[in-house]
């Protein structure tokens, strides 16, 4: 038992060590991510980026426009209907014959 103890205390104390080692030597990419972690914001809005409410506020608006297009279909449906109607009646009180 003491040696599977020695050993997970030497796995992690390796770990450790790597961990340590990593944080201390500068890399390209841990610069970056602090770059783009102090400065997100600005970055966001100077490039244009969406954020997700941006994204969501965007799909509730497509939502809304298709729902009122429908509408809007269905009233123009039911004018030509009404508006074929009329023609009938004003052309048999003009006379009875069609153009």
């Amino acid at each position: 038992m003491k040696t599977k103890e020695r050993g997970s205390r030497y796995v992690r104390s390796l770990y450790e060590l790597s961990q340590s080692v990593e944080e201390r030597i500068p890399t390209f990419n841990r610069s970056l991510d602090r770059y783009f972690d102090a400065h997100f914001e600005a970055i966001i809005d100077e490039w244009q980026l969406l954020t997700d409410r941006d994204l969501r506020d965007l799909e509730r608006r497509v939502d809304h426009v298709t729902e009122e297009i429908d509408r809007l279909y269905l009233h123009k449906s039911v004018l030509e209907t009404q508006v074929a109607k009329l023609t009938e009646e004003i052309t048999f009180f003009e006379g009875g014959e069609e153009e």
